[in-house]
């Protein structure tokens, strides 16, 4: 039941702001325009101290660096929904406090019937900036000194489109998707789904240059059953570019009914950086469900029993450890150095490392990603607030104060 209530947090937590430790956000501190280039005044005062005995493991921990800074979407301000409108970028420290932040028109929520759409990630990390997308398909970039750069345009003209797009490491290229929906794609009420109308098309931009449209394709609907998430159509959606190349979904859960929350809404898979095409997936989810990539290519997933792998891009393993068997299978995240995993397991969560060794996470922050190799960020699920903890610290967990969606670290 408790992770029920955690999907449900997900999708409304940056739609109300909780009470905690902060009444107001503090990444309210800083504020720009998408156009505008400013800095933020900078608040180092800690807001909580870490456990002085810590669980013992056999995992060698390192320390959590001093300087982490980390990117995270906010929806301030916006009119209650079960999707969240998310409108400001933000890069904070471990104080919840932003050194730079700015604000954007939030992307529009298509009809897509009786269900809510699922909107793409709206904001990616490569070479040290963020860069964000707003609802009129502009892409631009945030450094962590305040200054906002637009780079590049993809083209929405509809509500009733979804944008998603990658940024090359570095930050070279960008690719973008944008799949159109029907006026009324009637999914999941009285009467019969819309089955034609559906398309997309795929761009490829390089920044402060022009944008070029790399194909078109109607998206087939064979198949069409309102009770399914993908509802038999094969849309690709762009999610991360890693040192390998472009990644993307295929099919992607572009509309939902609620449910347990995991990272990647559909098949990850392989996209080709010049033509935008999907060359194959990641691993056959069918085998070993892909639950985490690391930007060297390398994933995690889950074989199935109570095991989880890592595997290099060709699929050949590298190590693996035990996992219980539960709903956390689902939601596992594989650290940078990529020699431990944290998954959820029960009423908590478990950090294991590829000797074996294992750490229990204090209970009430689930995680979402590492913030570093020694530091899990996650949110508290009775708050809906973003929180960490320490693996120096694991029955401690530290509230970052405000409620959003962890982008990932920002590296200076």
């Amino acid at each position: 039941m408790r992770r029920l209530v955690v999907a449900l947090l997900l999708v409304t937590a940056a739609c109300g702001q909780a009470q905690a430790r902060p009444v107001t956000s503090p990444l309210a501190a800083t504020a720009t325009t998408p156009s505008a280039t400013a800095t933020s005044a900078v608040d180092p005062s800690p807001s909580a101290s870490p456990n002085p005995n810590p669980t013992p493991s056999a995992i060698p921990i390192p320390t959590t660096s001093s300087s982490l800074v980390f990117a995270a979407l906010e929806a301030k301000g916006t009119t209650a929904s079960k999707v969240p409108q998310w409108n400001t970028i933000a890069i904070a420290g471990l104080d919840g406090y932003a050194r730079a932040k700015a604000t954007f028109t939030p992307m529009r929520l298509p009809n897509v019937g009786c269900m809510a759409p699922v909107l793409p990630l709206s904001a990616h990390i490569a070479a040290g900036r963020v860069y964000f997308a707003d609802g009129s398909g502009v892409i631009r970039s945030l450094s962590i000194q305040g200054q906002v750069t637009q780079v590049a345009t993809f083209p929405l003209t509809s509500d009733q489109q979804m944008l998603s797009f990658a940024v090359s490491p570095d930050k070279s290229r960008l690719l973008g998707a944008i799949f159109t929906l029907p006026p009324k794609p009637n999914l999941a009420c009285t009467g019969t789904p819309a089955v034609d109308g559906y398309g997309l098309d795929v761009y490829s931009a390089q920044p402060g240059g022009a944008t070029s449209l790399l194909y078109h394709q109607s998206v087939p609907a064979a198949g069409v059953d309102a009770r399914r998430l993908d509802l038999g159509i094969n849309v690709m959606a762009l999610i991360d570019w890693d040192q390998v190349g472009p990644v993307a979904t295929l099919p992607t859960n572009w509309a939902t009914q609620g449910g347990l929350p995991q990272k990647y809404q559909g098949t990850p898979v392989r996209v080709d950086s010049t033509t935008g095409k999907v060359l194959k997936q990641i691993t056959d989810p069918a085998a070993c469900y892909l639950q985490d990539i690391a930007l060297s290519g390398d994933f995690l997933c889950g074989p199935g029993g109570a095991v989880l792998s890592v595997r290099r891009p060709d699929g050949s393993e590298i190590w693996r450890a035990a996992n219980q068997p539960n709903d956390g299978r689902y939601l596992s995240f594989l650290s940078p150095d990529e020699r431990s995993f944290v998954a959820l397991e029960g009423t908590g969560s478990i950090v294991t490392a590829q000797d074996g060794g294992r750490i229990k996470l204090v209970a009430e922050c689930d995680p979402r990603g590492w913030l570093d190799s020694a530091t899990v960020i996650g949110i508290n699920y009775t708050l809906g607030y973003l929180c960490f903890v320490r693996l120096t610290a694991p029955g401690a967990m530290v509230d970052i104060g405000f409620a959003g969606q962890f982008v990932g670290t920002v590296h200076t």
